[in-house]
């Protein structure tokens, strides 16, 4: 495998999502002459090629999912107010000391929106150690301002698709509970020697 172009930003799961949109309209407009069906794209693009594109587009496309309340204007004043309020200093600065955010930390955050401290320290390493109560306060209050939270709330499961759990018998035959305290004999250890098991034949016989 060659590298054709090296990796020269990264891309949050908003970018991803119309990036792949984007990609599926060209295609069609691309292998869909007028008037023919409008499916007719499909013939056109690999099966392997396609079906990335729908399972991915689908699962960013997931209401829960942050990206998919998203707009640029949102993630562009999210890093904007971390600047501004020194939370984006260089990741070689942040490597010394100087507290702040590195690049893929402020990308996991665009990408999971967290709304609470426990949601926070999941996404940045050490956050305690590196940053103080306040300024944890204050990273959730930019998160809170600038994206827009999920939407999709798990619904409970309705009452004739819950499992059913079945109790465990009150009481035991006397004879079961004495083959569960004796289901591995001493002998049957793979810890036990050779000689063990010559000793436990020789008082068989």
């Amino acid at each position: 495998m060659r590298i054709v172009k090296t990796r020269a930003a990264l891309l949050s799961d908003y970018e991803v999502l119309q990036l792949l949109r984007d990609t599926e309209a060209r295609q069609r407009e691309a292998a869909r002459p007028e008037g023919e069906d409008r499916e007719a794209w499909m013939k056109a693009v690999p099966p392997n090629v396609r079906t990335i594109q729908f399972e991915t587009i689908a699962s960013l496309s997931q209401a829960h999912r942050p990206c998919a309340s998203q707009e640029a204007h949102h993630i562009q004043g999210f890093l904007k107010a971390l600047e501004q309020k020194g939370y984006a200093p260089s990741d070689a600065k942040i490597l010394q000391g100087t507290p702040g955010l590195t690049k893929a930390e402020r990308l996991q955050l665009v990408n999971h929106a967290p709304m609470s401290v426990v949601e926070l320290h999941t996404l940045v390493e050490e956050l305690g150690q590196r940053m103080s109560d306040e300024q944890i306060d204050d990273i959730l209050q930019c998160v809170m301002a600038h994206l827009p939270a999920p939407h999709a709330q798990v619904e409970p499961l309705e009452a004739e698709t819950q499992p059913v759990l079945q109790e465990a018998p009150e009481t035991y035959a006397a004879d079961d509970m004495a083959v569960d305290e004796d289901a591995f004999p001493e002998e049957h250890f793979e810890h036990e020697g050779p000689s063990t098991a010559a000793a436990a034949d020789d008082e068989d016989d």
